[in-house]
């Protein structure tokens, strides 16, 4: 039987998954970063990890960055327009954007919003994405 107060904490701990917009970066090269996103993406979190990704470009000599989508289930259209914002956004700062693991529900959802992605990268998963990147730094990737 759980106490008032531990019901009080896991209210807590609810109220702040909700609240936060955490950035997971991590850096795949020298020139290229990498971000996943997860959970559901609203106005207000897209936009603090918009941010968020832009101040990091800013101060970074990377000029690459590959976002996973594939742990995102809905897009809605506002939200693809702020996707692609922030792909035309950080290639007026000098970087390039890779966006993978987009599903098929969420790509139909897209294209039924009239959602323009033309001028976008967008590999089928993160191995291929992967790949690009290395194409572009001009690396191969081989069997040993």
């Amino acid at each position: 039987m759980k106490t008032q107060n531990q019901e009080h904490e896991v209210a807590i701990s609810k109220r702040k998954l909700i609240g936060e917009s955490p950035i997971v970066l991590n850096e795949l090269t020298d020139r290229c970063l990498f971000s996943g996103f997860f959970g559901i993406l609203d106005s207000l979190r897209i936009k603090k990890v918009s941010d968020g990704i832009l101040e990091i470009a800013n101060r970074s000599e990377h000029d690459l960055i590959v976002i996973d989508l594939s742990n995102i289930d809905i897009i809605d259209s506002a939200i693809a327009g702020q996707l692609v914002r922030l792909n035309k956004t950080l290639q007026l700062v000098g970087m390039d954007v890779i966006f993978c693991g987009i599903k098929p529900i969420v790509a139909q959802s897209m294209t039924s919003a009239g959602v323009n992605l033309d001028n976008i990268y967008v590999a089928k998963n993160l191995k291929r994405a992967l790949l690009e990147v290395y194409r572009r730094e001009g690396r191969k990737l081989i069997n040993l």
